[in-house]
């Protein structure tokens, strides 16, 4: 791909300036693959110094740590915060994410889609909100299997996916097809660029209710090997949230009545075993989420417990429904 063609889509979008008629309240979910609570929480560590250039060692979500992290509420770390699914792999903690529970899924090949209303169709449902009110973009084409039983009911910006509606302007209908032809080394993806600016063009535009942003990029370097490639990768997205958050800041009252939320699917296994997951009985258990916005404590790091299963019932009681399930700690509506 050529840089300039993507510059120019980039700052039309960036530009763009929203008058929001909806006011909230209104829940972001921002994921990123297989992030590591090492790289989240510490940095790159001595197992993969050799690997780095001497800058590209030490803290990786430098901006989030300095300027983010006390503004909301940070979970995990030392067994606190687990996923909910069977074994820590992509598609069925993403189904346990949406629908509150474990499926009886343990791999992701094999893994049929969901067959149970998932958050995002009850929380549509319930508030018989638009089809552009609630949305998904994604990298991987298996969050199809996790977003939705009916996706004909949500917009689906999930790859290889188009959306050809109102609800996408020229400048993102052009990025769309951009990123249809400059796919990733790996299958089933495009690249997570190209999902994050779509993501965020799709909420200045539309001001949606329930929006879900899910990037892969990281958990494939990880499979490949490539730490320096996912370390670089997380960074990215350490950006991308600084941009999120920069961008709900601009967005009047309809950024004040938003909750983000931001977690991973799994984490990866120590030292040697780092490539994957689903293999060893507790490591790759172990994650993080951030929660800032509407209805969080700005209190930064906390000692609570709390497992992704929580995090379907703590949106139903952010968007003012009856809770399916326990709600993660420190969320409060007044």
């Amino acid at each position: 791909m050529k840089i300039i063609p993507f510059l120019i889509l980039f700052c039309s979008l960036q530009a763009r300036a929203t008058v929001c008629e909806n006011r909230g309240p209104n829940v972001i979910l921002f994921t990123w693959d297989g992030v590591r609570g090492q790289e989240f929480f510490r940095g790159t560590g001595a197992f993969h110094a050799l690997e780095l250039k001497k800058e590209e060692r030490g803290e990786i979500f430098s901006t989030f740590w300095k300027k983010h992290a006390g503004e909301g509420m940070v979970l995990g770390g030392g067994n606190r915060y687990k996923i909910g699914s069977r074994t820590a792999v992509s598609l069925p903690s993403y189904q346990a994410l949406t629908l509150g529970k474990a499926t009886a899924c343990t791999k992701n090949k094999d893994c049929p889609p969901i067959q149970e209303e998932s958050v995002l169709e009850t929380i549509q449902r319930s508030l018989h909100l638009q089809k552009k009110d609630v949305a998904v973009f994604a990298s991987w084409n298996r969050i199809q299997d996790a977003a939705a039983k009916n996706l004909e009911l949500i917009t689906n910006g999930v790859y290889p996916n188009r959306v050809l509606d109102e609800t996408m302007s020229e400048d993102m209908l052009k990025l769309q097809e951009e990123g249809l032809k400059d796919l990733p080394e790996w299958n089933g993806s495009r690249k997570d660029h190209y999902t994050f600016e779509l993501g965020l063009g799709y909420l200045k535009k539309n001001c949606p209710r329930l929006l879900w942003i899910s990037l892969v990029d990281s958990d494939e370097y990880g499979h490949e090997g490539k730490y320096p490639e996912y370390v670089r990768s997380l960074r990215q997205y350490d950006q991308y949230l600084d941009r999120l958050l920069k961008a709900l800041a601009s967005m009047g009252d309809y950024g004040k009545q938003t909750t983000l939320i931001v977690t991973t699917d799994h984490s990866r296994g120590a030292g040697p075993l780092w490539r994957g997951h689903g293999v060893t009985k507790n490591t790759e258990k172990n994650i993080f989420l951030f929660a800032t916005g509407r209805g969080v404590k700005p209190i930064g790091r906390v000692d609570d417990r709390g497992l992704s299963l929580q995090v379907r019932p703590t949106l139903e009681y952010l968007m003012g429904l009856s809770p399916s399930g326990q709600p993660l700690p420190n969320i409060l509506v007044e």
